[in-house]
């Protein structure tokens, strides 16, 4: 059974907050200030096995910190996408999620921070229903509770009524309704034919019930509002 060599501390430098760390490997650790053992030992001195292996993980947390800044410092990032991400770069799944457990708790990163964010730019693009929300976040594999209290929090009910009833109108006008109004069955399709478009942007069945009849039009006058 082959022996592992001792692995000696050769030179510690203070860089920008943290600590670098010089080993005879020739690895150099950047360990944060927070992470430093209040026993390391002296130059020249070989590292227990457990010391070496807790600065090495403190190095790693670090990489990782450094590089899930350099993702957020572009653009906001559900949890689960900023995983995936760092383990295609070979770091250890559990080791990013404590880093973000900790930008958690400083307030830097939190699914319920990106989530109402998404939700109040995808309401600037287009008239949606919480529901919308909800299974759009959970794609992005956001827990489905975050995903309900963010949808909650930025869309409340009279909000929702409000973009049902313009989805609706929107809608009214791209669809034919039948001029004679003793063509039941013609109008009773077109109405339905609204219902699930709403429905589709996530809008609850009686939701969209109301708005289809909110806003439906006396007569098939869309062609004349097209036309102008």
């Amino acid at each position: 059974m082959s022996v592992e060599e001792p692995v000696e501390l050769i030179a510690v430098r203070e860089d920008s907050g943290a600590f670098i760390l010089v080993l005879s490997t020739g690895e150099e650790l950047e360990v944060a200030t927070t992470s430093m053992p209040a026993d390391l030992p002296e130059l020249g001195v070989a590292l227990a096995p457990r010391m070496l292996t807790q600065l090495r993980e403190a190095a790693e947390r670090k990489i990782i910190a450094r590089r899930l800044f350099s993702l957020l410092d572009r653009r906001q990032q559900p949890r689960a996408k900023l995983i995936a991400k760092l383990e295609e770069k070979g770091h250890d799944p559990d080791a990013v999620a404590g880093v973000l457990d900790r930008m958690q708790e400083q307030g830097i990163h939190s699914d319920r921070a990106y989530a109402e964010a998404w939700c109040r730019d995808c309401l600037l693009q287009r008239a949606v229903g919480r529901r919308y929300l909800v299974d759009k976040l959970r794609i992005q594999r956001v827990d489905v509770e975050i995903a309900r209290a963010a949808a909650d929090a930025v869309l409340d009910s009279v909000r929702e009524q409000q973009l049902a009833f313009e989805a609706a109108a929107r809608r009214w006008r791209r669809t034919r309704l039948p001029s004679d109004p003793a063509d039941h069955d013609g109008r009773r399709k077109a109405e339905a034919k609204v219902i699930r478009f709403l429905q589709g942007r996530g809008f609850s069945t009686g939701l969209a019930v109301t708005a289809m009849r909110e806003t439906k039009p006396e007569s098939d006058l869309q062609e004349d509002e097209e036309a102008q």
